[in-house]
């Protein structure tokens, strides 16, 4: 964001696009004779239920409401240490609701310290965690400020004014979201723990009204990425048009990522918050069977082939 209030190119952590590009191909997954499975994202469902109703999420948390267990968890960690199988880059710890509604957070928490030092030196996953904040106090924001779990933790304030915020993340109050991140980050201070944060806002036109108090927390945290609203499950009630053509090769999510909802079930990408495309199940079924199972390979070739309209939920998504 500039002084004018215009959207500029997001301050993010650069890449390694040579490395990305490797990945994209050693995701595709198609020789099985590469015993090793490359996902570089795994989100995990800990909560599928949201105290807001946003203005462009097509979360609908009466469809499928629930929490995961320690022992879901601790499975597939439990999975995902056996190098000769998997590497895993990026572990997210979120998907559709917010974590930090979870009672027992603190303890995946406590689960992920632990499991880091059971891995190699360096060789744990990424840990990151997104939350609209509101119940970033308490209990919960000593979790994570007693706890080395977390690599990277962002936050989603949209908007950038009191107004516009309240308008798009209806639910969430300006002032209440705003005193919980900078009180949280105050107390990182005062401990003298370093924390990497962000901050993900969504503002509904290039030439939005920023606030000061919404430019001084930008100034705090570690990356800033400001988004127009998107389109990406294809939803009619989001009230987005489509583009004039949709994408029809590969899906960067659907190469990269998968997501364990919160019931053991799988599926493809984190824009799928319904839980549209599941290709397995974990109480019949390893993680490493189904992400190298027929389901998530139809999804791939169909891709390559340029029918990606024939695929019900990936045919009306925006996403490149």
């Amino acid at each position: 964001m500039d002084a004018t209030g215009r959207l500029g190119q997001p301050s993010v952590a650069g890449h390694d696009w040579a490395q990305r590009r490797l990945d994209r191909l050693a995701a595709l997954q198609l020789d099985p004779r590469g015993a090793q499975s490359l996902i570089f994202e795994l989100n995990f469902e800990l909560c599928s239920v949201c105290n807001l109703r946003c203005k462009w999420c097509s979360l609908d948390s009466k469809i499928r409401p629930g929490l995961m267990t320690i022992d879901t968890f601790r499975r597939v960690l439990d999975e995902i240490r056996d190098e000769a199988r998997f590497r895993v880059r990026v572990m997210n710890l979120h998907h559709s609701g917010d974590v930090l509604l979870h009672p027992k957070f603190a303890e995946f928490l406590d689960v992920i310290s632990e499991e880091k030092t059971r891995w190699p030196e360096g060789q744990f996953p990424f840990v990151q965690m997104l939350t609209s904040a509101t119940h970033l106090r308490g209990d919960k924001a000593r979790a994570l400020l007693e706890s080395d779990a977390i690599d990277w933790l962002r936050f989603s304030v949209d908007g950038g004014n009191r107004k516009d915020m309240e308008a798009i993340r209806v639910g969430a109050k300006w002032d209440d979201v705003l005193g919980n991140i900078n009180a949280f980050l105050d107390e990182a201070d005062r401990r003298g723990k370093t924390i990497r944060t962000g901050l993900i806002a969504i503002f509904e036109t290039p030439e939005p009204e920023i606030s000061d108090e919404f430019r001084r927390l930008v100034s705090r945290v570690t990356n800033y990425m400001p988004r127009l609203p998107h389109n990406w499950v294809g939803k009619t009630d989001l009230g987005l048009p489509p583009p004039a053509a949709r994408p029809t090769g590969f899906c960067t999510f659907i190469l990269s990522q998968l997501v364990v909802l919160h019931d053991g079930k799988v599926t493809l990408c984190c824009a799928d918050l319904n839980g549209d495309g599941v290709i397995g199940d974990l109480a019949t079924e390893s993680l490493y069977d189904i992400f190298r199972g027929a389901k998530r390979a139809q999804h791939i070739r169909l891709m390559k082939e340029g029918r990606r309209h024939d695929l019900p939920m990936c045919g009306t998504c925006d996403q490149e």
